[in-house]
């Protein structure tokens, strides 16, 4: 893994049996989410750079798609209030219940600050993990 920018890593658990999101304090700070905002994800759509929204609203949304990998990572800019912009690179891990239809149980992961994005890839390139 590259090296993390500024030693900050936020982690996050969405579990959709329970209705329960959580994510660290430290997920706010990455996203330049005001402190006690609520875990929404209009709340870090709003904060991702224009040119990378519809590409992070795809690697969003693939839990619930049918060929959705088990683990995937993710490079993305966002824009905090000052207009400062910081590429950040998503881990995520996606459990599903399978019985006939892949239904997603629970997405979880972590969110670090990296200098620039991997040398050779484009962004919003992700990776499979398991591979």
């Amino acid at each position: 893994m590259e090296r993390e920018e500024n030693g900050i890593v936020g982690i996050f658990d969405i579990n959709f049996d329970s209705g329960e999101r959580v994510w660290s304090h430290e997920m706010g700070e990455l996203f330049g989410i005001a402190p006690g905002e609520p875990p929404e994800f209009q709340s870090v759509l709003r904060h991702i750079h224009p040119e990378d929204r519809r590409a992070f609203n795809m690697f969003a949304v693939e839990p619930f798609g049918p060929d959705c990998p088990a683990r995937a990572t993710s490079e993305f800019r966002v824009v905090r209030d000052d207009d400062s912009v910081h590429w950040l690179r998503l881990v995520r891990v996606t459990m599903h219940r399978d019985h006939g239809v892949r239904d997603v149980v629970r997405v979880l992961g972590f969110v670090a600050e990296i200098g620039e994005p991997t040398a050779n890839r484009q962004p919003w390139q992700h990776v499979d993990l398991a591979a």
